[in-house]
This record gives structure tokens, sequence and C-alpha cells, in this order.
């Protein structure tokens, strides 16, 4: 002889033990997620602490000498800027077609550009003060750190910064972008090179061309 027993569970009832059980899941989530972002994001806002001491140390030693200016400012690019993922996004789709060759020296001019560009605008840094808002973890390789420039002064209004700095676990964290009042100065850069290459018929060579031009006409 065999018996089957239902147990009815009321729907009320059921409906409570399906909220403990997605609770839980979610503590147990919380749980698990701070180390790691908690990690990331010290180590991007201690690269940015890092990279705006270093800006500071060489506005104060700044002469105007614009060949030393260019060396430190090429030692703070190196340091905490992530060149090669720079270069690859800028270039959109079109870097899977280039070359090897052309890869290298597109990195080297879009290096050199945005050690000029910058050591040429260098003394728009001088008064001004960052201080960290808030950083956040965008996945589980990039964080943004968000903050505002003052003028020390009062003489400039406040501006808005967004860094986006590269936290992978086998490297150093490293900026990637930029963002001005929310604006990506790397998906600027990234459009503006796209359509470079486009008006030239797809060639990639053309964008170096038109960088190289550029930095003469500098």
């Amino acid at each position: 002889m065999s018996f089957s027993h239902q147990i009815t569970v009321p729907l009320r009832i059921k409906n409570q033990l399906n909220w403990i059980a997605n609770l839980f899941v979610f503590i147990t989530l919380l749980i698990s997620m701070p180390a790691q972002a908690s990690s990331q994001i010290e180590a991007a806002n201690r690269l940015i602490t890092n990279m705006v001491g270093d800006v500071e140390s060489y506005l104060l030693a700044d002469s105007g000498d614009i060949a030393k200016r260019k060396e430190n400012i090429t030692r703070l690019l190196d340091a905490h800027f992530d060149i090669p993922g720079i270069a690859r996004f800028s270039a959109g789709p079109y870097w899977r077609a280039a070359n090897e060759v052309e890869r290298v020296t597109y990195t080297k001019n879009m290096r050199e550009a945005m050690i000029g560009t910058i050591a040429r605008n260098f003394d728009q840094l001088v008064g001004l003060s960052f201080s960290i808002i808030d950083s956040q973890a965008k996945g589980s390789k990039m964080v943004l750190v968000r903050g505002t420039f003052v003028d020390k002064a009062g003489k400039r209004p406040p501006i808005s910064v967004g860094w986006r700095v590269v936290t992978q676990a086998t490297s150093p964290a490293k900026v990637l972008d930029v963002e001005i009042e929310n604006i990506s100065m790397l998906v600027t850069q990234k459009q503006e090179n796209i359509a470079i290459i486009r008006k030239n018929g797809g060639r990639f060579s053309a964008l170096i061309e038109a960088m190289k031009q550029r930095q003469r006409n500098q």
C-alpha cells in the first residue's frame, strides 16, 4: 500500500520564503563584492592622488624651460596613463586593420602629441587644486574617480573632472580617459580620428599623416 501526501504552502508564506531567499542572495553578493571593489577603488584613488602630487611638484619646479617641462610631462604620462590602451581605443575599429608598423608609429606620434599639448597648456594648471569627490567601480577592471579642480584665487569657476582608471590585478592602475564636465576626451579623439580615416578611404596611414602635420604646425 502506498500513500502520497502533498503539503500545500499558502501563497502568502511562499512569497515570504521567496523574498527571504532573494534577500539572502543579495546579502551574499554584498559580502563578496566589497573586497574586490574596495581594492580597485583604493588603487585608483592612490593613482590619482600620486599623479596630482607629481603635477604640483612639477609646477613648483617649472621655470618655463620647455625641454625640461616636456621631460617631466613624459615621465608623468608614462607613469600614470595607459598609453597603449589610449592608442587602441582612440583608433576605433581601424586599429584591427592597421599593421604592426602603423600601430607602433601611431602610438608614438599620439604620445608625442599628448606631451606637446600638455606642455603648451601646463601654465593653466597653476593655482588649481584637485579634490576627489567620489569613486565608483565600473565592472571588475575600471574605476571612475570623480573630483573638482578649484582655483585657489577664485578667479576661475570649478571644473568637474572624471578619471577613468584601468584597475587590473596583473598590472598597475593607469588612467585610460579623462572626462571634463562629463565630456570624454578619449571618445572625442576617437570620433575625430575615425572621421579622418573615413575621409581618406579607410587608410590608417592617413591618420598618422594628419597627426604628424598637426605637430609640425604647432
